[in-house]
């Protein structure tokens, strides 16, 4: 699809807003929405740098709510009723929050569905965003079904694949082409998992300095890409091994080690072991090791039986957990993560397997990409 920019020009008078003096930052959300009187509404704004929502409440009385505040930036937002926990709940519209008067029509106290949003540049922009993706997703949709007939239709998959490359190049397209725009790190953020770190790069410094702060968390992303180039000094990885002893990757330092980012739940993690096994067996002599970080703080105990069940030599290894706590509130519902221990954190894993290669001296080789890439360094390094 052909790169597409983004123009918006913006002017609405709202309908209900009113403040004679209106400071920098002032910002005034208001709407019309039936069968509803009494009830609350929620405006939810979540900046990409924030754990948590900043949340306003207004009751709707003849109708009609207003929201008043101040939000110097655009800022991403939702507006709802309801448990925002529940996924299949209705009554909820995206919008972006940004000093002027925004107007929402088109609600129902039962569906937000139909609503339309006045007043704001970001949100046009978010929309239009949105609508350039809405084929992809509709074929995607339609493939998915296709495949849950006939799974094994390798044509089917590699269409899927394909769509999903020209989506993925569509937000790309997007944020290089709207550098100036707030919705541009929203998009960053949710596609950034599937970026490489160049093209990571690239796309955070197409974003123009007022808007770069609200990809803060894109710009650790890509710190953590840079301590993990070839070369770079590794990142220590520290966690308890299944018997509870705390060890390091640094105490390995003097062996040729292959770092595993796996899990006992993926299956390609899984599959990946015999050939780890026939390389450790290979090269243990002459100084390799594998030291393994398993997704698995949520089901330890499972780890700790599969490692000591394992028939691919598994025990030979040096294990840690991950080390991403899980939080939840005084009534045990999820509410969110502790990333502070996160060991995957620092090598900036996003899928497992991942696996990175780090020499002797303890810097980088590099990321192993698949098992041919993998024989061809080790072979190299130990001159086979």
């Amino acid at each position: 699809m052909k790169a597409q920019k983004i123009i918006f020009l913006a002017g609405v008078t709202a309908m209900f807003c009113a403040c004679n003096t209106k400071p920098v930052g002032y910002f005034c959300v208001s709407g019309k929405i039936s069968d509803a009187d009494g009830r609350e509404i929620y405006l939810y704004r979540t900046s990409n740098n924030r754990s948590a929502a900043t949340v306003d409440t207004a009751v709707i009385e003849n109708g009609r709510f207003i929201f008043e505040g101040i939000q110097e930036t655009p800022i991403g937002a939702t507006l709802m009723m309801g448990d925002p926990r529940n996924g299949k709940n209705k009554t909820r519209v995206g919008l972006f929050v940004e000093p002027g008067e925004i107007v929402v029509s088109g609600l129902m106290g039962s569906d937000f569905s139909h609503a339309a949003i006045a007043g704001s540049l970001s949100t046009d922009q978010q929309k239009a965003y949105e609508s350039l993706l809405q084929p992809f997703t509709e074929q995607i949709t339609r493939l998915h079904e296709s495949i849950k007939v006939d799974p094994d239709n390798a044509a089917l998959r590699d269409s899927l694949e394909t769509l999903r490359e020209s989506m993925q190049q569509t937000s790309i397209d997007f944020i290089r082409n709207n550098g100036k725009s707030f919705v541009a790190p929203w998009v960053l953020v949710q596609i950034q998992g599937n970026l490489d770190y160049s093209t990571m790069k690239e796309l955070y410094d197409a974003l123009a300095p007022e808007v770069q702060p609200e990809a803060a968390g894109t710009k650790k992303e890509i710190d953590a890409f840079e301590a993990v180039l070839p070369g770079k000094p590794a990142p220590d990885l520290i966690n308890r091994n299944p018997e509870g002893k705390e060890i390091k990757l640094s105490d390995l330092k003097g062996k040729v080690v292959l770092v595993d980012f796996w899990a006992t739940w993926c299956g390609p993690c899984v599959a990946s072991l015999p050939h780890i096994q026939e390389l450790y067996n290979k090269y243990h002599d002459k100084g390799f090791e594998v030291f393994c970080v398993a997704d698995n703080d949520s089901s330890e105990d499972e780890w700790k039986n599969f490692i000591a069940g394992s028939k691919v030599g598994m025990q030979n290894y040096h294990h840690i957990l991950r080390g991403l706590k899980t939080l939840t509130d005084e009534n045990g519902e999820f509410v969110g993560f502790d990333r502070s221990n996160d060991q995957s954190d620092k090598y900036a894993v996003h899928y497992l397997p991942t696996k990175y290669l780090i020499a002797a001296d303890g810097t980088i080789i590099g990321k192993i990409g698949n098992d041919e890439q993998l024989d061809l360094t080790l072979a190299e390094i130990f001159a086979e």
